[in-house]
């Protein structure tokens, strides 16, 4: 079973059919150019980098990472955000993380097991606004919600 989506890839194609280079994009989301070109060689990228190059594009890569999560986990939820969450200036993904892992009677311990991730780390993130794709991938999986759904809709607002 495929583990990784290659966004890096993703994002490298829909430059290439826009005829668009590496360096305006850098430009454009205000990011070094020399780094962009090493960043986009990865499987993933924090969801505000992917955010602002979504709009930028103007094409919604959380979209992959919804499909691509779905054929991995056929029975996972459907995050459908709510108003308020969408009409927020910032998405709080830390937050919504939270929720739902109250909503699942789970703690914060018991997720940081599931992800081999420390609790105090986990605890940081759920104040947060953004997260690594990889870190909101594994907490998709181990909660079966697709939290990436959040970011298209957003994204749409």
């Amino acid at each position: 079973m495929k583990e990784n989506l290659p966004i890096g890839n993703l994002i490298r194609q829909e430059l290439k059919r826009q005829d668009s280079s590496i360096a305006w994009l850098a430009r454009k989301v205000d990011y070094p150019p020399g780094r962009m070109y090493k960043i986009l060689k990865r499987d993933h990228l924090d969801t505000a980098l992917i955010y602002n190059i979504s709009k930028v594009l103007e094409y919604d890569f959380f979209a992959h990472y919804s499909a691509f999560l779905r054929d991995q986990l056929p029975d996972t939820i459907i995050g459908t955000p709510a108003n308020e969450v969408i009409e927020q200036e910032n998405l709080l993904i830390g937050a919504l993380i939270h929720q739902k892992l109250k909503e699942r009677d789970h703690s914060t311990a018991w997720l940081s097991r599931k992800i081999y991730c420390s609790q105090s780390t986990l605890g940081k993130i759920w104040e947060r606004e953004h997260i690594d794709a990889a870190l909101l991938w594994d907490i998709s999986k181990v909660l079966r919600y697709d939290f990436f759904a959040h970011y298209s809709a957003w994204l749409k607002a």
